[in-house]
């Protein structure tokens, strides 16, 4: 590991901060702020140089005490200072994608999360066992690391999360509990997903002290390597759902499905897009999930089309569309990816997972008789890349607004809004 001074100059995607070296060097560096004079220590990996703060010599006035919670990479940030910060990365991953040539879009401030802290409905702390040299607990990995920081509570969770996080931690489990995923909702309720290679039967009697403590339901997702929740989930105690209002909407969610985290600023979020969507007969929603954007769109159009992958997804999003009444929308079970636009769509929706739009579904959408597509990014990067190509296909940008769902990280929510270029000739 080499040690040097630095001088930090900007923030870059992904958390990270850009520094000059003594030697000129541009170097990557976690746990800075633009401005300070800091001492990192780090290696080449990949053929970068990245490295993490030992000492601060010169510090910004907007530098706070950093948090336990190893994942929160812009903790160590005042709030008003990180929405600054994301909105400069937006700025810069655009004219990165779009050239330093093209004009510069209209980007107002970042819309503030309503709660800084206890606004996240679901997290997913790994379990450190106990042994003879170390506590066992919850908690989440230090990036790059398999080290587990053990915490008492992540103060990131909404108080329904937190309550269902100190029942998970003091009980004594098995060796094959590898996470714990956790779902709260606004009445307080919790569902817990035990993310195991443990069979179901051993850990029926613990689910059921589970919900014997509070928690509202239990299931067991099977471990596997691939990714997350790729086996599906069983139930072992207690409910399986639990009900969340979203913006305009109450919609039903599983501690292992997607939704989005911070309810309350995705709710606002929801709303703006609605206002903010051109008039339009048939929209099409792709990666519609349980259907929450196509609800928001359903008052403003004659009809909505929502397309998901996930058959829980779409099974769940019919079932609230009913319950609301909402007698406009069909959501179906399909691949975005394989989606042709029919031709009498004239409205688009996206939002895609943090890869973004693959190349055959930007092809679709440029190719389709759709006049507008509103597209809702998780990503900056992946967002700029799209908006290029979009616009390169005969698109323009006209409205991107940016949403903080995820305070104290360095992830930003997009809302943004293109139109077809007129016509020339």
């Amino acid at each position: 590991m080499e040690r040097v001074e630095l001088d930090v100059t900007r923030m870059v995607h992904g958390g990270r901060t850009l520094a000059t070296g003594p030697d000129g060097r541009a170097l990557l560096v976690r746990g800075a702020i633009p401005g300070e004079r800091v001492v990192a220590e780090g290696a080449v990996r990949k053929g970068v140089w990245m490295g993490d703060v030992v000492d601060v010599l010169e510090a910004s006035p907007d530098r706070r005490e950093a948090p336990a919670h190893p994942g929160l990479d812009l903790g160590h940030v005042a709030y008003e200072r990180q929405l600054a910060l994301k909105r400069e990365v937006l700025l810069d991953a655009w004219q990165r994608a779009v050239g330093s040539s093209a004009p510069v879009p209209d980007v107002p401030d970042v819309v503030a999360s309503p709660q800084v802290w206890g606004y996240r409905n679901t997290v997913q702390p790994a379990l450190r066992e106990r042994d003879d040299e170390t506590s066992g607990g919850l908690g989440y990995r230090r990036p790059g690391t398999h080290e587990i920081v053990v915490l008492d509570d992540d103060p990131t969770a909404v108080a329904a999360c937190r309550a269902a996080w100190a029942a998970v931690a003091a009980r004594r489990w098995p060796g094959g509990v590898r996470e714990v995923a956790i779902r709260g909702n606004d009445q307080g309720e919790a569902l817990v997903a035990l993310i195991a290679t443990t069979p179901a039967r051993a850990l029926l009697d613990a689910a059921h002290d589970l919900v014997a403590a509070g928690v509202t339901g239990v299931a067991l997702a099977p471990f596997d390597p691939r990714g997350r929740f790729r086996g599906g989930a069983e139930r072992l105690a207690g409910a399986r759902n639990l009900r969340q209002r979203y913006g305009d909407v109450t919609l039903t969610i599983t501690a292992t499905a997607f939704a989005q985290p911070n309810p309350e600023a995705a709710g606002a979020l929801y709303r703006r897009l609605a206002a903010i969507a051109p008039e339009a007969r048939h929209a099409l929603e792709l990666f519609a999930g349980n259907g929450a954007i196509a609800m928001h769109l359903a008052p403003r159009v004659a009809k909505v089309t929502a397309i998901e992958i996930d058959r829980g997804s779409v099974e769940r999003g019919r079932q609230d569309a009913g319950a609301a009444g909402i007698g406009n929308l069909v959501l179906l079970r399909r691949d975005a990816r394989d989606m042709r636009v029919p031709d009498d769509i004239d409205l688009i929706s996206v939002d895609p997972p943090r890869a973004g739009l693959a190349g055959d579904v930007r092809g679709a959408i440029a190719g389709s008789r759709a006049r507008a597509l509103l597209y809702v990014a998780c990503d900056v990067a992946t967002w700029a890349r799209d908006a290029a190509d979009l616009l390169r296909r005969g698109w323009r940008l006209t409205l991107l607004e940016p949403f903080d769902f995820q305070p104290h990280t360095h992830h930003l929510e997009l809302l943004s809004r293109f139109e077809r270029a007129p016509a020339t000739g």
